[in-house]
């Protein structure tokens, strides 16, 4: 949540985004909407996650986020900026602003809640994704070479493989292909990789 003035403007984090998957399906409240503080403001679906967004703040909706709509993997893509939920007036905001975390209190436990649930903050939300464990890395590029084929432009894959030499062969299959290797991260014995199709 960001307040300009008596405004605030509430979204879902992180970590919603990515636990949540691709967003398919956005519910907006109707501007003019009074909500209580903790009340329903809406929903967000994806194949695997349904949740609401709930209200902060005790206000009346001013605005709604209509491109979510159209687009609803701006939830994914852009939680905190041009993925925006709703803007509430808010009516009470001196008394119910003391009850509110701000980013440092809560930092501590946010960042357990990522490890404990082993989520990956990456740079971008990818498109699709691709688990490839116990598989040789030859066979891994045969089936990236086909998921990018079929991709559009700027699309983003999420690779997650198991084989040692992966980042080498990453590197050469970015140089190869000419697409690009957005993030390369390790974790225990996995390599997340990030693919953005950049040429045709």
């Amino acid at each position: 949540m960001r307040m300009s003035g008596s405004i605030a403007t509430v979204g879902i984090n992180s970590i919603l985004a990515w636990m949540g998957g691709r967003f398919s399906t956005v519910s907006l409240p109707s501007v003019g909407t009074w909500v209580a503080r903790g009340r329903n403001l809406g929903s967000v679906e994806s194949l695997r996650h349904f949740d609401v967004v709930r209200s902060p703040l005790t206000g009346t909706v001013v605005e709604a986020n209509a491109a979510l709509r159209e687009n609803p993997r701006l939830l994914n893509k852009d939680p905190y900026g041009e993925g925006w939920f709703a803007r509430i007036r808010a009516s009470n905001y001196s008394e119910e602003a003391a009850s509110l975390a701000d980013t440092a209190s809560v930092q501590t436990q946010l960042m357990e809640k990522i490890t404990q649930l082993r989520i990956h903050c990456l740079r971008d939300f990818p498109d699709q994704e691709m688990y490839e464990i116990g598989t040789e890395c030859s066979a891994v590029l045969a089936k990236l070479d086909e998921v990018v084929a079929t991709a559009s432009i700027g699309d983003v894959i999420h690779l997650v493989t198991d084989d040692p030499t992966a980042s080498i062969e990453m590197v050469r299959w970015s140089e190869r292909t000419g697409n690009s290797l957005v993030e390369d991260e390790p974790d225990a014995k996995l390599a997340h990789f990030l693919v953005k199709k950049t040429k045709q």
